[in-house]
């Protein structure tokens, strides 16, 4: 198990070169964030160079799954993003789904798996996992429409292919539905990827209702080898919060 620190939240408006550095020098080995087109892409590549960091993943365009008229600009944009990708030598890329547009349930996920399946063969050629992320609609996303994880990971068995996984948040998760481990450990093979955050509150991993330390033991004695992509709003000092968690 690897940890990655995303730095569109736990340096958020920061310059991300000299974002890259202070993580790199908290001990970490990776980083990640959220949307690309916003960044010199260029300067983020240079940056992961000079300080060995590996860049464990980034969001695709922002375009919505549930949508059929969208599907052709959503391509586009994991095109694009599998581009930007090979620059930066990172191999997950994030999606969400978009939103309950109204329409039936049935059809709109219909219309996701679709979609996820016309994005298999772009995938496999370029070596990308998309990882699609559930989120809470209680709180932080409502109109979001995937947030049960056991509908996630039963969305990726049909979609069959090794090249599509689960982003589990489990700051997400636990304000959905809790029940962090039975639902996570049994479904790793499904997981490409994992983000944390104290809950309530979304600040540091030390704060807040979880127990991080006895959920990572867990990961690791499971076998789980991929990233934990810590995605938090620090109160204290980033480097405080980040240090406690190497110290687990």
């Amino acid at each position: 198990m690897k940890y990655s620190v995303c730095l569109d939240a736990v340096y958020a408006g920061g310059d991300v070169a000299d974002s890259m550095r202070r993580v790199h020098e908290a001990g970490y080995g990776a980083v990640e964030f959220w949307s690309w087109w916003d960044k010199d892409c260029e300067a983020v590549a240079q940056a992961a160079e000079r300080l060995g960091l590996q860049i464990a993943a980034f969001c695709t365009k922002f375009v919505p799954l549930t949508e059929p008229q969208a599907r052709a600009r959503y391509l586009e944009g994991l095109r694009e993003s599998i581009q930007v990708a090979g620059r930066l030598r990172c191999n997950t890329l994030i999606t969400q789904t978009g939103p309950d547009t109204g329409a039936p349930r049935e059809e709109q996920r219909q219309c996701l798996l679709d979609g996820l399946r016309a994005c298999v063969p772009l995938l496999e050629e370029s070596g990308v996992t998309l990882v699609v992320e559930p989120l809470n609609t209680k709180l932080n996303h409502p109109g979001y429409f995937l947030s049960a994880s056991k509908e996630a990971f039963d969305l990726i068995d049909e979609v069959g292919a090794q090249s599509v996984r689960v982003l589990y948040d489990i700051y997400h998760q636990q304000i959905t539905e809790g029940d962090i481990l039975r639902s996570l450990l049994p479904n790793l093979d499904k997981a490409g990827h994992i983000h944390a955050a104290g809950a309530p509150g979304r600040h540091e991993l030390t704060q807040g209702e979880l127990n991080y330390p006895n959920i990572f033991r867990q990961l690791r004695a499971a076998g789980y080898e991929g990233y934990v992509g810590l995605e938090y709003s620090p109160q204290q000092a980033p480097e405080e919060g980040l240090r406690a968690v190497l110290n687990w």
